[in-house]
């Protein structure tokens, strides 16, 4: 029987809201095979209500790094980003993935699995600006820092990107990634 499991990559900017609609993916079901969300390994702490991940120190990420336990691995403002090899043994099993991914790693991303399918989510500015402030990471500077880079990053975009928007509600949203799953599934 032919493996028909697909691995998604997500990427957008910071506060887009990726990781608020895997957050509702994960508790929500549909009737179709949903996938499974990879967990992000990361060297920054654990905020509450902030995004879903595993915090790693940087020696405890750098041991599996160099023990070869991390599928994505990439840096992004001063931390330790990666995917782990568990990802593969999912995909193995008849399992579709989806990956939170960064848009600067995707050309990497590929040559380590190339039949991954990329996902860029994007979001008008002024939602854009909103999020960053509301979610009080970043400096009015930095937050300005982010959108122009946004900008930059949205002329890079490769032409075979899958686009959904989130301006709108996390169910529209969830709507437009889950009839993209569902169509590649075909």
């Amino acid at each position: 029987m032919p493996v028909t499991s697909k691995l998604y990559y997500l990427v957008g900017p910071s506060g887009v809201g990726k990781d608020t609609v895997l957050g509702h993916l994960k508790k929500i079901h549909y009737s179709g095979k949903q996938p499974l969300v990879a967990h992000r390994y990361i060297t920054r702490p654990v905020v509450p209500n902030d995004e879903n991940h595993i915090e790693l120190a940087e020696f405890d990420f750098m041991r599996r790094l160099e023990s070869g336990l991390f599928l994505f691995n990439w840096s992004s403002h001063g931390y330790q980003y990666a995917i782990g090899r568990e990802v593969k043994r999912w995909l193995k099993r008849d399992n579709s993935v989806l990956v939170n991914g960064s848009r600067n790693y995707l050309e990497q991303a590929r040559e380590i699995y190339p039949p991954l399918v990329p996902i860029w989510m994007n979001v008008s500015e002024t939602v854009l600006r909103q999020r960053l402030k509301e979610r009080g990471r970043e400096s009015e500077e930095q937050i300005e820092k982010r959108i122009q880079r946004n900008r930059e990053m949205e002329t890079l975009k490769p032409n075979d990107c899958v686009t959904i928007n989130n301006d709108q509600t996390i169910e529209d949203t969830i709507g437009q990634l889950l009839a993209l799953v569902e169509i590649s599934n075909i």
